[in-house]
């Protein structure tokens, strides 16, 4: 049990020595680009984005087709 308060007592006195080095938030922003959105940029989101749409409009076609609510 002592050896236990010893070594307690000796990671608080290596807590209160250390000194916590706090970056600021402009480091980061450096590495920030505003440009990009999910990683994307502008034209990777619009071809994912009309590709989204071509898949739903085709999955719904397929899905009116096979219940039979429209016919060819």
């Amino acid at each position: 049990m002592a050896d236990n308060l010893n070594s307690i007592d000796e990671l608080r006195r290596q807590a209160l020595e250390e000194e916590i080095v706090v970056e600021s938030y402009e480091t980061y922003l450096e590495h920030a680009r505003s440009d990009r959105l999910f990683g994307m940029t502008a034209a990777e989101r619009m071809f994912v984005s009309i590709g989204c749409f071509l898949v739903t409009s085709l999955a719904g076609f397929l899905l009116l087709l096979v219940m039979g609510k429209i016919v060819i």
